[in-house]
């Protein structure tokens, strides 16, 4: 077994490492196995085979037969599927093993389901069975998993992605994620188009068989993006764009995350990695990695207002964006939702709104910083004696929807995002446009000039996502530096769908427009949809 070098502090989100422990001090997740895990999507779109994950990392190190699974379903409490499939694999030399099964969904059964997965092995000339992961004090619950009866809620050129996601390259001592290839397929049934891979700079530099010594012929980096580009090229209507979260020094020298996407220069970003005691100094500035970004690149403020734990304040230099650094020449984007709601989202609402306010034209995104997570975060709690579950941050589930009007490839997708053709959503759909009186049209993100406007409105949901119930377009006054309703609805006569024409004229000064959406389900729990502005200048 594997002592936890001292340097190496503090546990992240998932997947959960558990080969790996305080050197001297007792583990309760230790075990001479590797890991093994059962995954699928949190939902499937309709008439999509449902895409399950095995996952089985160290095996290299612990070797196993994979006898077989047995996968069953169940709905409105009563067994929908039941299915054994044997293999008789002996798995002994591969860090990641993994494999997608896939399973047709029950005939006519749509909503909740709950999925368990009995994966049988054979280890030590001993046969044992694990429900959905071998972790040794989970809860290894069932999957849950929506089978959806209407797809996701989208408007024709509309595509829809996760900016902020962790695969395998993302792999230390506490935590690991998921193969690009497998991810891909399971956004598929999800109903994704796209998603960035963000995987830690200090990981990315790291040598393939230590998570501490670095490699500086950064083998890991190139044949992350060798894996990413053959991915791409396989692909005629997906795309993943290749990048990773850069820990990089905010304007007070404290480590801050920033998305690079799309720039092969790689960036080192040791400050916050906890491989060595008291190496936290930023490797580069904000500023420094901003005016060296290549052509075609995005870079994002990655979850900005996310609170800062007081250990990891004190101990790697964490710090959080502040008003300098995000008013800086060269950031494209914000990232407004980090796959839950809490007092972050609503406080990054707040800081973007106040950015627009100034004249700072930064596009809003939204992602999950999922590790894996494609059904639910398995994380390990207090080093190394407890073990947390949770639902949120699930890859997926928060999603940015781009505009695009031509074809969709990483190009068209970078250059729309850079437009700020953007909404958020996890769930129904706003979109709008703006003509004037002329009959120029401008579309979410784009500018515009006139006297009197007409406004064009469509909004959309479904019962995954709830009835909707709210709708505001607000305008952002440059003068009074404020936001206000222009125009509110509240009372939807149970509508998952709507569209209204507005007008706008006797504008006294510049501004713009936005739209923001809420639909409510049945369980009383509500989905949003948030849009970038449009510009509008007084003729």
């Amino acid at each position: 077994m594997y002592d936890l070098k001292p340097e190496i502090i503090l546990p992240f989100i998932l997947y959960a490492e558990t080969h790996y422990k305080f050197k001297g001090i007792y583990s309760r997740l230790i075990k001479n196995e590797p890991e093994i895990i059962a995954d699928a999507p949190f939902r499937v779109e309709p008439n999509q085979e449902i895409p399950i994950l095995i996952l089985i990392k160290d095996a290299h190190r612990f070797p196993i037969q994979l006898i077989s699974f047995t996968i069953e379903i169940k709905g409105a409490d009563r067994t929908l599927l039941k299915k054994n499939i044997p293999l008789n694999i002996t798995i002994d030399k591969e860090r990641f093993w993994h494999q997608i099964f896939y399973v047709n969904p029950p005939d006519n059964f749509y909503g909740p389901s709950e999925i368990n997965v009995v994966i049988t092995i054979k280890i030590d000339n001993k046969i044992k069975k694990y429900h959905n992961d071998n972790y040794r004090i989970s809860s290894h619950d069932p999957l849950k998993v929506y089978l959806a009866a209407e797809p996701l809620p989208r408007f024709k050129n509309y595509y829809f992605g996760d900016f902020h996601y962790h695969s395998n390259f993302t792999e230390d001592q506490v935590e690991f994620g998921a193969p690009v290839k497998a991810t891909v397929q399971i956004a598929r049934a999800l109903g994704l188009n796209f998603f960035a891979v963000t995987d830690h700079s200090y990981d990315l530099d790291d040598s393939i068989d230590s998570w501490t010594d670095n490699d500086h012929s950064l083998a890991k980096w190139y044949r992350f993006w060798k894996e990413v580009e053959q991915l791409n090229s396989s692909y005629s209507d997906f795309v993943i764009l290749p990048g990773e979260e850069v820990s990089a020094g905010n304007h007070r020298n404290r480590n801050v995350h920033l998305l690079i996407l799309n720039n092969r220069q790689f960036f080192p970003g040791q400050g916050d990695s906890a491989e060595r005691w008291f190496c936290t100094k930023p490797d580069f500035s904000i500023d420094q990695i901003l005016n060296q970004l290549e052509d075609n690149t995005l870079a994002i403020a990655g979850h900005p207002e996310m609170p800062i734990p007081f250990l990891q304040w004190l101990l790697i230099r964490r710090g959080r964006w502040q008003w300098q650094d995000l008013i800086k020449a060269g950031l494209d984007g914000f990232q407004i939702w980090n796959g839950e709601y809490d007092h972050s989202f609503y406080q990054d609402s707040q800081t973007w709104i106040q950015l627009l306010l100034e004249g700072k034209r930064l596009t809003l995104v939204a992602g999950n910083d999922a590790h894996g997570n494609f059904n639910r975060f398995r994380q390990i709690g207090f080093p190394f004696f407890t073990f947390r579950e949770s639902y949120t941050q699930l890859f997926g589930n928060m999603r940015t929807g781009v505009k695009l009007n031509k074809k969709l490839n990483l190009n068209t997708l970078i250059h729309a995002v850079k437009d700020r053709h953007v909404l958020i959503s996890n769930g129904p759909i706003v979109d709008f446009f703006v003509q004037n009186e002329r009959g120029h049209v401008s579309a979410i993100g784009d500018k515009i000039s006139g006297n009197q406007f007409n406004i064009f409105i469509r909004a959309k949901s479904t019962a995954e996502f709830g009835r909707i119930t709210s709708f505001q377009l607000l305008i952002g006054d440059f003068e009074t530096k404020k936001e206000r309703p222009f125009l509110t609805i509240e009372q939807f006569p149970g509508f998952y769908r709507f569209e209204k024409k507005q007008t706008l004229s006797n504008l006294n000064q510049n501004c713009y427009v936005r739209a923001e959406l809420i639909a409510t389900k049945d369980d009383g729990k509500i989905t949003r949809c948030l849009t970038n502005p449009i510009w509008i200048t007084k003729q």
